[in-house]
């Protein structure tokens, strides 16, 4: 069995955590908790969307770094007696952190197009946060179930295409711009 657990809340990146990065992917290393025990899942990964949004952003050009998407290494864990393909499921985890950024480039989007009302209050920050979870565990769930938790490399093939093609399209989304947004009306 494997699992991941998205949570969101503001946050400074701490010791074990690791913000996404299209050059720095996951490895063994960054799965932090050890552990040898038949009455854990093999896999687990946690994952987490972090916003901070303060009072006067709603005057920001771009939000982008106002939203993290980080992963949890200190809550996440491979046990390395049970898994033949480390490095295959190590990859497998990186296509679930993959999807959590394409769902926090959509968090940046959305908060940006509705920046005005944050200027009302934080309602609407809220009511995003709560769409993009939920999308983002029925997009992993999918993941899992179409790829057979990471299994069909078929699907596999056909998920990796398709996350790129998504961080692709909301590329000035990410993390690292902090150029002006002009958004389409």
């Amino acid at each position: 069995m494997i699992s991941s657990i998205i949570q969101t809340f503001g946050q400074n990146l701490q010791e074990g955590q690791k913000r996404w990065s299209s050059e720095q992917k996951l490895t063994i290393d960054d799965f932090k908790i050890k552990i040898s025990d038949d009455n854990n899942d093999a896999v687990f990964s946690q994952f987490m969307i972090s916003h901070a949004i303060g009072g006067f952003d709603f005057m920001k050009r771009n939000l982008n770094q106002k939203f993290e998407n980080i992963f949890l290494g200190n809550a996440s864990w491979i046990d390395t007696t049970k898994i033949a393909e480390i490095q295959k499921q190590i990859d497998f985890q990186q296509m679930q952190f993959d999807l959590a950024e394409i769902h926090a480039r959509k968090f940046r989007k959305r908060a940006l197009e509705n920046k005005k009302k944050i200027a009302k209050g934080f309602d609407i920050i809220n009511q995003i946060n709560n769409e993009i979870m939920t999308e983002l565990s029925e997009s992993r769930l999918q993941l899992i179930k179409e790829t057979e938790g990471g299994q069909n490399e078929e699907k596999i093939k056909e998920w990796k295409d398709n996350i790129a093609t998504e961080l692709k399209e909301l590329y000035e989304f990410r993390f690292e711009n902090k150029k002006k947004i002009k958004l389409n009306k």
